[in-house]
C-alpha cells in the first residue's frame, strides 16, 4: 500500500511538470501578437485568428478525449498527445507559409485540449483521496506555466532569438520531460478500469445549473484568453510601453491567478465555492474595469493583476461544483464544461479582434471587461446560493 502511494507521488508530481511545460506555450502567441501580424503581412484587427485556430483546435481535442479517456489508462494518453504536442512545436521553426502555421496551431489545440483532459483523468484518478487537493495543484501548476510563459518568450527574443525558434525549444524541453515521464510511469500497475452505472453515465445535466455554470465558463474564458491575445498589444500600441514590459503585464495577469488558486484552496474549507465564486467575479470586474478605463500604464496592471487574483479559481472553483452538482454524471458535465472553456476561447479572442477596426484596442479591451462582467451577472443571478 505505502509503496502504492510512493509510486503514485512520483507519477503525480511530474504530471504536474507537464502540465507547467504545456501552459507555456498558451501565453506565447499573444506575447508574439505585433511580431506575428507583421511577419505574416495581416491587420492587428485580424491577429485574433491565431487565438481562434488554436481553440477550434482544443475543441476537437476535447471531443476526441471523450471518446477515448474511459477506455484506456489515461497515464498512456498524456504520453501521446504530450510527445505529439512537442513535436508539433519543433515544426513550427520550419513552417515558413502562413498557412502551415495556422495548421500548425489547429494540431497544437486538438493535442494541448486531448493531453489538459487525459492530465486531468490522470490526477483524478492517481490520487483518489484528498483529490480537490491535487486538482487544486495541478491547476495551480497551469497558472505558474502560463506565467513563465511571456518570461520565456521575452528573455530568449531579447537575447536575440528568432520567433520560430521560442517554439522549437520550448518543444524540445516537451521531448526530455516526456521521455522522464516514460521513464517514471514506465512499469506501475495500470490504472483501475472506471465504474459505471450510477458513478458516471447515469444521470441528465440539462438543466438550468448546469446551463449557468457552462455560461460562466464560456464568458470567463473569453476574459481570460482575451488577456492572453491582446493585452500586450494594447500595452505597446496604446499606453506606449516596450514590447517586454508589455508582455510582462501577462504575467503579473497570472501571478495573481496563481495566488488566486491556492488561497480559494484554503478558503473552501470555510465557505462553499458558490459564495467564494460570487464575490470574485464580481470584484474582479471593478478590478479590471478600473485598471483599463485609467488609461495609465501602471493603474492598468495593478488592475489586470487585482482581476486575476479576486477572479482567477472561476475555473477550478466551476469544476468542483459542476462535478459536486452531477455526481452521476461526471462524463456528461466535463465534456460540455471543458466545451465552453474552448469555446469562450474561440469567440472572444475573435470579438476582440474585430472591434479594433472600429474602437481600437481600447474598446478590445472594455469587451474583455465586458466578458467578465457577463460571467459574474451569470454567477450572480443564476447559481443558487448552496449545493443542492
Amino acid at each position: 500500500m505505502e509503496k502504492n502511494k510512493s509510486d503514485n507521488l512520483k507519477i503525480t508530481a511530474v504530471l504536474y511538470v507537464l502540465m507547467f511545460v504545456y501552459a507555456v506555450f498558451t501565453t506565447m502567441t499573444g506575447t508574439q501578437m505585433i511580431i506575428l501580424v507583421r511577419e505574416f503581412g495581416i491587420e492587428l484587427a485580424q491577429g485574433g485568428i491565431f487565438a481562434v485556430i488554436i481553440n477550434t483546435g482544443c475543441i476537437v481535442g476535447i471531443l476526441l478525449s471523450a471518446l477515448f479517456i474511459d477506455r484506456f489508462d489515461s497515464r498512456h494518453l498524456v504520453l501521446v498527445s504530450y510527445f505529439l504536442l512537442g513535436l508539433l512545436l519543433t515544426a513550427i521553426k520550419f513552417s515558413q507559409s502562413y498557412y502551415s502555421f495556422l495548421l500548425l496551431l489547429l494540431w497544437i489545440g486538438v493535442s494541448m485540449k486531448f493531453l489538459d483532459a487525459s492530465l486531468n483523468a490522470s490526477i483524478s484518478r492517481l490520487n483518489t483521496v484528498n483529490s480537490g487537493f491535487y486538482m487544486n495543484l495541478l491547476h495551480c501548476s497551469f497558472g505558474i506555466g502560463a506565467f513563465a510563459g511571456p518570461l520565456f518568450t521575452t528573455v530568449l527574443m531579447e537575447n536575440g532569438t528568432a520567433w520560430r525558434d521560442t517554439y522549437f525549444y520550448l518543444g524540445i524541453i516537451c521531448i526530455v520531460t516526456g521521455l522522464a515521464y516514460f521513464a517514471v510511469q514506465k512499469g506501475y500497475a495500470a490504472e483501475e478500469p472506471e465504474r459505471t452505472g450510477n458513478n458516471g453515465k447515469g444521470g441528465s445535466v440539462i438543466c438550468l445549473r448546469a446551463f449557468c455554470l457552462m455560461g460562466i465558463l464560456l464568458f470567463y474564458c473569453g476574459h481570460q484568453m482575451g488577456i492572453n491575445s491582446w493585452l500586450p498589444a494594447y500595452m505597446q500600441e496604446t499606453l506606449h510601453l516596450t514590447p517586454a514590459a508589455a508582455n510582462l503585464s501577462v504575467s503579473a495577469f497570472w501571478i495573481g491567478l496563481i495566488f488566486s488558486r491556492l488561497i480559494s484552496a484554503v478558503l473552501t474549507r470555510y465557505t462553499s465555492e458558490e459564495r467564494i465564486l460570487k464575490a470574485g467575479l464580481l470584484a474582479g470586474t471593478a478590478s479590471l474595469a478600473a485598471g483599463i478605463m485609467s488609461g495609465m500604464p501602471a493603474v492598468t496592471v495593478i488592475g489586470v493583476t487585482g482581476a486575476g487574483l479576486l477572479s482567477g479559481a472561476c475555473i477550478p472553483l466551476v469544476l468542483t461544483i459542476g462535478y459536486g452538482w452531477f455526481p452521476a454524471a461526471l462524463g456528461k458535465i466535463s465534456t460540455l464544461l471543458f466545451l465552453c472553456i474552448a469555446g469562450g476561447a474561440v469567440i472572444f479572442p475573435w470579438l476582440m479582434g474585430i472591434s479594433i477596426s472600429s474602437f481600437g484596442l481600447f474598446g478590445a479591451m472594455m469587451l474583455d471587461v465586458l466578458c467578465l462582467a457577463a460571467a459574474a451577472a451569470a454567477a450572480l443571478i443564476l447559481l443558487p446560493a448552496r449545493k443542492t
